[in-house]
């Protein structure tokens, strides 16, 4: 990984970081985020997923448009920071690891 890599993942860190606090007060249900990016072309491969606890809580959360409001914050968070993302409905996913639902 090159040094301007690792700025730009450290960046992408903190920013959803602030943004997975955020959201863990205001989503029912929500747990975490994670993130996958080629270095090469952050604005159009920068994915964001968001973790919810229950298959439950994230139907909940699509039905009542959590879920853009999400794909949102992290997308506006992500832009003070230049970074674009191309296609926000693309680029931002929403699953449970539940298992069974």
């Amino acid at each position: 990984m090159r040094k301007s890599d690792k700025k730009i993942e450290n960046t992408i860190r903190i920013v959803l970081t602030e943004v997975c606090e955020q959201l863990k007060e205001q989503v029912a249900g929500f747990e975490w985020l994670t993130h996958t990016v080629d270095y090469n072309n952050v604005n159009q491969t920068l994915t964001v997923t968001f973790m919810f606890d229950s298959f439950a809580s994230l139907r909940s959360a699509k039905a009542t448009l959590k879920t853009n409001d999400m794909a949102t914050d992290a997308a506006n968070a992500l832009a003070k920071q230049n970074i674009h993302l191309k296609n926000v409905t693309k680029q931002c996913y929403f699953d449970t690891d539940e298992r069974n639902g």
